[in-house]
């Protein structure tokens, strides 16, 4: 009887322990699109886009562009841009007062545009950019978190 107790309690610890180390869940990429444009008279500057492709609802929070999207910003060798200190205040105080929520229906977009030497210190050359963006399929509320990525070449004359 003793044994039986013993493996019980083992068996319920083990339980407990592993489900406390799943991943949190992510969804299906497919659900959404990001487009970024680079402008024609201004290569630093973005258009972006995020479009719900086929989800019911997908919820997006929303502080400032340049707080709302990841931002890598790599050289043609591959070494990381420095950021002017604009760039360098925004990754020191990563809160924002403004916080708002859109829920974007199925073919609905919401777009931003990201002036990227207003924080990083580019200089005449081409860079790959990537930016990621979450959104959350079902809502912000309980819904399944998907982090979208895009990645552009970008020439600066």
């Amino acid at each position: 009887m003793r044994g039986t107790n013993m493996s019980r309690l083992l068996f319920i610890a083990l339980v407990s322990t592993s489900s406390a180390i799943l991943p949190a869940q992510t969804g299906d990429k497919s659900c959404c699109e990001m487009k970024v444009v680079p402008a024609a008279d201004a290569p630093a500057r973005l258009a972006v886009t995020v479009t719900n492709v086929g989800a019911p609802a997908v919820g997006v929070l929303r502080t400032s562009p340049y707080r709302d999207f990841g931002i890598s910003v790599k050289t043609g060798t591959g070494g990381e841009v420095d950021r002017n200190e604009l760039g360098k205040r925004l990754l020191r105080q990563p809160w924002e007062f403004r916080r708002t929520y859109e829920e974007l229906r199925t073919g609905e977009s919401l777009s931003e545009e990201l002036d990227l030497s207003e924080i990083f210190e580019l200089k005449s050359g081409t860079y790959k950019v990537t930016l990621t963006h979450d959104v959350y399929v079902g809502g912000v509320k309980g819904g399944t978190k998907v982090s979208l990525e895009s990645t552009i070449e970008l020439k600066i004359p």
